[in-house]
């Protein structure tokens, strides 16, 4: 038997939604997570090397940690698999433990920085900023040495008095947290664009130094292409390193590795709007023959003046080398090619490049004609979060670490696009991170729910393994998650900011945890927004969305508008008490829904359905409308909101070109 450990280390590095959240890009959210993860994986291998042992998470196999660590590169991990945080014996580590990690960190971190400075900003670029080289270098390591937040807690471990074989440990790092000392002192001058705590890097106010800061960034951006500095981003070092770390020449020598080898190009993510076509671009690969298909591709190279080859290093779909799969997302919707810039289009005059534009949308809709359907604009956030995991680690500490570790191993299996012979990522979607409890990826609208019950199913069935091999109960490891479906011309932090919402507010706290929360977010905010718990409701809605024909438009509108005021407590001259006993009687919203789903049939002279059949309709829309709670309970009231989110489903998805395999439906 294990002796117990005489000294244990909790340890947390941080900030973590400012570091991963302050973000406009899909690379830049990448960056951010695996940053995160390579410099706590850093201070983890350091204190293994120190005689330390990682008692969570189970790092020991973990691909990113092996790197590090063992220097064992022949995977090139590159999704962020380590948490921000780990508890560790400390007991035969030779020195000190935390100075031994934060020294990990630091150095790894210096390298890194040292190296974007070197290659982007030091010399011409530095001196362009107000002060000259030295003041640029002053802004430059005031934000990056003191930008890291670590924390941690070092003693014999505790145990509870009543089972003395649970360590109650796991309570300290937020006790410690509450002494929170790391605050960011206010910065003057312009603030960053990404990471509005943070002076931009050129010094300069737009009051008084305009012509001077243009210079600046212009100079930069003149290194290192659109591509990775739009003409309004102004960035603070620490936005910088994120956004350029991908480019960087050495980039093998500062991390260790490339990150994602020859599989993966790390510099050139899929943008959303390109995501949100991936559905209807498979239907357009399987119904038209490759002669059709590059058509479209040589109208943009024809009438698009500046690269339109937005995606063409993008690799996790699986699509063949045919141009038009590679062109930038925007030209694949008509609002896309209405907002392209006219300065990108061919011509000498505004005329020309009007003819340009028509050209383009001429051709997309040709393709549109031809398959019969257009792309959606809509994109999805998916995010899961593990169900108060932090208060588990310290009563089933080797259960959770198990669990966590097939986990993420199921999560990364399952996003990983595969070969041609054996292709992967049946969600077509594209990890961000998933590190422990947590998972962020961006998927399209088709394949969402379908990725986040996949997800949950997993996370169960590692904890069900997992409680079998170190004890526990199976009930009490759940997770929640939350899908915000977006525009993909809505900004990308302002929709993640939503999926956090829905995750924290909603499902857990709101619904009680174990729980999906979906909404849907138009330009001017959210549309409607919809809860359950995971099971039966989430398949009713996902079966509605599929089935278009039996439910219509009108239908879902009408019956809000009419009975909405009623059952969910907005009318105000409501009596409170008929509306309770209203909203706890199925068998009277059960007759409403029935009387106005055969007025539409009768509308629409749709006749052939029977009773039975219609009663299957309408238990579906009693599902929907009465969602349950984490703990299994339905609601007593009618939510007339899942309606509409499965009316959008239904109209948004493409599968009616293609089945969930990519297949072609006909």
């Amino acid at each position: 038997m294990t002796a117990p450990p005489k000294e244990i280390l909790h340890f947390t590095l941080g900030p973590v939604q400012g570091f991963i959240g302050d973000a406009r890009r899909t690379r830049d959210f990448w960056a951010g997570s695996f940053l995160l993860s390579w410099l706590s994986g850093h201070a983890m291998a350091a204190l293994d090397k120190a005689g330390g042992k990682i008692d969570f998470p189970q790092a020991v196999d973990d691909e990113l940690f092996r790197a590090i660590r063992h220097k064992e590169i022949t995977t090139t991990p590159y999704i962020g698999s380590l948490p921000n945080r780990f508890k560790a014996d400390v007991s035969d580590v030779k020195g000190d433990p935390v100075k031994i990690c934060k020294k990990a960190i630091l150095d790894a971190w210096e390298k890194l920085e040292c190296a974007v400075w070197k290659q982007f900003i030091e010399g011409d670029i530095a001196s362009k900023g107000k002060g000259g080289a030295k003041k640029t270098k002053d802004i430059w390591e005031r934000q990056v040495d003191n930008f890291w937040d670590i924390n941690w807690v070092v003693g014999a471990p505790e145990f509870d008095k009543k089972d003395p074989s649970k360590p109650i440990d796991g309570k300290w790092l937020d006790q410690r947290k509450n002494w929170r000392t790391h605050l960011q002192a206010d910065e003057p001058g312009d603030l960053c664009r990404l990471m509005g705590k943070y002076q931009e890097l050129s010094g300069y106010h737009r009051i008084g130094g305009k012509g001077e800061q243009k210079t600046f960034w212009d100079g930069l951006a003149s290194k290192i292409s659109a591509l990775n500095l739009r003409p309004d981003e102004r960035l603070c070092a620490i936005a910088l390193i994120k956004r350029l770390f991908p480019v960087l020449d050495n980039i093998e020598e500062i991390i260790g590795w490339n990150p994602g080898g020859n599989g993966m190009d790390i510099i050139h993510w899929p943008s959303v709007s390109y995501i949100a076509t991936v559905p209807w671009l498979k239907g357009v690969e399987d119904t038209l023959g490759n002669s059709e298909q590059s058509n479209y591709w040589k109208n943009a190279d024809k009438n698009v003046s500046g690269d339109f080859m937005g995606e063409y290093h993008t690799k996790l779909f699986g699509f063949e080398k045919n141009g038009l799969f590679k062109l930038d997302g925007h030209l694949l919707h008509e609002d896309g090619i209405r907002a392209w810039k006219a300065d990108d289009l061919n011509g000498d005059d505004d005329g020309e490049k009007a003819g340009s534009r028509k050209a383009l949308l001429d051709g997309l809709k040709d393709i549109q004609d031809k398959v019969g359907d257009k792309a959606s604009e809509f994109y999805a956030v998916l995010i899961m979060d593990g169900d108060r995991i932090g208060a588990k680690i310290g009563e089933f500490e080797e259960t959770v670490s198990t669990g966590l570790a097939t986990f993420t191993g199921a999560v990364k299996d399952y996003f990983d696009p595969g070969t041609k012979d054996n292709p992967g990522n049946p969600a077509n979607g594209v990890l961000i991170y998933a590190g422990g409890d947590d998972v962020l990826a961006f998927v399209p609208v088709d394949t969402a729910i379908e990725a986040a019950t996949f997800l949950q199913e997993k996370y169960m069935k590692a904890f069900e393994q997992a409680t079998t091999e170190h004890g526990g109960y199976i009930k009490d490891f759940t997770m929640s998650g939350a899908l915000v479906f977006a525009q993909y011309k809505t900004p990308l932090r302002a929709v993640l900011k939503k999926a956090h919402h829905y995750l924290d507010n909603i499902a857990k706290d709101k619904n009680g945890r174990d729980s999906l929360a979906i909404a849907v977010m138009k330009p001017g905010g959210i549309a409607y927004d919809w809860v359950s718990g995971w099971g039966v409701p989430i398949g009713a809605l996902d079966d509605i969305a599929e089935n278009k024909k039996q439910y219509s438009n009108s239908f879902f509108y009408n019956v809000r508008a009419r009975y909405a005021p009623l059952f969910e407590g907005d009318d105000p001259a409501a009596d409170r008490e008929t509306q309770a006993v209203i909203s706890d009687d199925p068998k009277f919203m059960r007759s409403i829904l029935t009387a106005e789903y055969k007025k539409q049939f009768r509308q629409k002279e749709l006749k052939g359905m029977t009773e039975d059949e219609i009663g299957v309709a309408i238990s579906k829309l009693m599902l929907i409308g009465r969602p349950t709670n984490g703990a299994g309970d339905k609601s007593p009231n009618y939510h007339f909101d899942g309606a509409l989110v499965a009316r959008f489903l239904s109209a948004e998805r493409r599968w009616s070109l293609t089945d969930k395999q990519g297949g072609n439906n006909d």
